[in-house]
């Protein structure tokens, strides 16, 4: 009897246990740039990262993220709204730049095409998909306490684009 009682005893302490979990909280991103109506928007913040911009051996553009306490990486995407089951009407562009934990910046055209600010359009357009480096345009980014304003008006040469302004507040 006290074998059982004990092995009750061990099980119990064993299996109750239970690890604090650590709440973590993402922050609220609020979109104030106009999404087109045919598709969604949505931005995400990858907290503690870095871009590392690589090319394939076709020479075209890829990236990878990497960790880094120093920086943070924004990801904006626009998705087009597939109507019907059509197959290949998939389409989607993409803004992914880097962003100090602690700087404020404004950069414009050439100083612009100094920071690791991709854009990337993906859909059935033979030739004219992938990544691309973003080198004209204004990007300004405020900190101020909590909160955080990007805002990005870029243009591109290489492909048609849908998307030439993005602006969000993080808090």
């Amino acid at each position: 009897m006290k074998k059982v009682i004990y092995i009750t005893a061990l099980a119990t302490a064993l299996f109750s246990c239970k690890s604090k979990k650590k709440l973590i909280t993402e922050p609220v991103i609020s979109l104030t740039s106009q999404c087109p109506k045919d598709g969604n928007c949505s931005v995400k913040l990858n907290a503690h990262k870095a871009i590392e911009i690589k090319t394939d051996e076709f020479g075209r553009l890829y990236y990878t993220l990497t960790d880094d306490e120093t920086k943070s990486v924004y990801q904006y995407t626009y998705n087009r709204k597939v109507k019907g089951n059509l197959q290949d009407a998939n389409y989607r562009e993409e803004v992914i730049f880097e962003v100090s934990n602690q700087d404020n910046i404004s950069l414009t055209n050439e100083a612009l095409s100094q920071q690791k600010l991709l854009f990337g359009r993906f859909c059935y357009c033979k030739g004219q998909t992938g990544y691309y480096a973003v080198k004209q345009g204004k990007l300004s980014v405020a900190k101020k306490e909590k909160q955080t304003s990007v805002d990005l008006h870029f243009t591109i040469s290489e492909v048609p684009q849908i998307i030439q302004h993005i602006s969000w507040v993080t808090e």
